[in-house]
């Protein structure tokens, strides 16, 4: 008797191992060519290879689902995603915990030749956010079953991804009704010299992008100026400095300066940008509080106190992490801040 009790009992957790396994979902994988970023003076592959997680019950079901699109950050790719953060599991056990309903997530392609992409809008580094809403959402609309309209539509990311849907919820608004950006970066201006940092030397001489290895910030200040301060008549990079080589001497460009805390701080777009902001269901974001550079840290506080301002209505959150280690994790940002935010604020079928 006690045998055989013994071995119903491991049937059944063989069968619920069996499935377990089944309601994984799936990660499907397709090439979208790009007719905007064919502009781009840098030369970027025009072949997008989009990433879509489905869950498991959209192969048997004649359902449409909203979809959660994300934007992964620079030095980053959507196949390292699924591969090394295992996206796909979080997601999975979200779903099957009940933590969120079925939808669809979508990781578009933001990867380039050199370090990656810092999502501005212009012709030299890729019109970035005109591809994700103009393309990316029309083409992920014609190819699976989603709710194709803005209230079953959510943004999110994670640095300067987060950054990103940030900025599209400021100027492209329509297309999103909810937003979740994971510690974004470029809120707002920290307590350090934001010129103090890279390698403007190596920045001035460079002509590679593999000559910049050496600094990792004279790496992500030229994607910022390429995307936030682009110049089509300067080669190799096509972007203006903050400081430039006069003769031997390094000397601070003022209007490159202004310009650039002007375009890319997203604290510099909030007063025009109030009403977008109010047109969305729900607005969050979150910062690690022992992020190795603190002038995201301060930069966030600033940007929460920025909207307070304006009577932005949002959800901010400082929590006991670094810049990643909290994010893709079992229990991790994602699964227990993220998810519930979309399962709040989207609606689903």
């Amino acid at each position: 008797m006690i045998r055989t009790v013994m071995l119903f009992c491991f049937s059944v957790a063989l069968l619920i191992s069996f499935e377990v396994t089944k309601a994984k979902g799936s990660v499907d994988s397709f090439t979208l060519k790009s007719q905007v970023l064919e502009e781009s003076l840098v030369g970027i592959d025009t072949n997008r290879q989009i990433k879509v997680w489905l869950p498991s019950g959209y192969s048997s079901s004649n359902k449409s689902y909203p979809v959660i699109y994300y934007l992964h950050s620079f030095g980053w790719s959507n196949t390292q995603m699924f591969e090394v953060e295992q996206a796909d599991k979080v997601l999975a056990r979200s779903v099957e915990r009940g933590v969120i309903d079925e939808f669809i997530f979508v990781v578009g392609d933001f990867t380039t030749d050199g370090f990656g992409s810092f999502y501005g809008n212009n012709k030299v580094s890729g019109r970035w956010e005109d591809h994700i809403v103009n393309e990316l959402v029309p083409a992920i609309d014609a190819r699976y079953r989603t709710i194709a309209e803005p209230r079953s539509r959510g943004l999110s990311g994670d640095m300067i991804g987060g950054y990103a849907a940030l900025r599209i919820a400021m100027l492209q608004p329509g297309t999103f009704s909810s937003v979740y950006a994971l510690h974004p970066v470029g809120t707002d201006i920290g307590e350090t010299l934001m010129n103090s940092r890279p390698d403007w030397r190596l920045m001035n001489t460079a002509k590679t992008w593999s000559e910049l290895d050496e600094n990792i910030f004279s790496k992500v200040f030229m994607l910022m100026a390429q995307a936030y301060a682009p110049n089509p008549d300067k080669p190799p990079f096509y972007a203006d400095l903050m400081l430039e080589l006069k003769g031997d001497e390094l000397v601070v460009n003022p209007s490159t300066t202004q310009r650039l805390h002007k375009n890319f701080l997203l604290s510099e777009l909030v007063p025009s940008s109030v009403e977008n902001l109010r047109r969305l269901k729900g607005l969050a974001f979150d910062w690690g509080r022992y992020d190795g550079n603190q002038d995201h840290v301060y930069a966030n506080q600033k940007f929460t106190r920025k909207l307070d301002e304006y009577g932005i209505e949002h959800l901010a959150e400082e929590y006991r992490g670094n810049t990643w280690n909290k994010k893709w994790i079992e229990y991790g940002r994602v699964e227990s801040d993220m998810l519930p935010f979309f399962q709040r604020f989207l609606e689903f079928e």
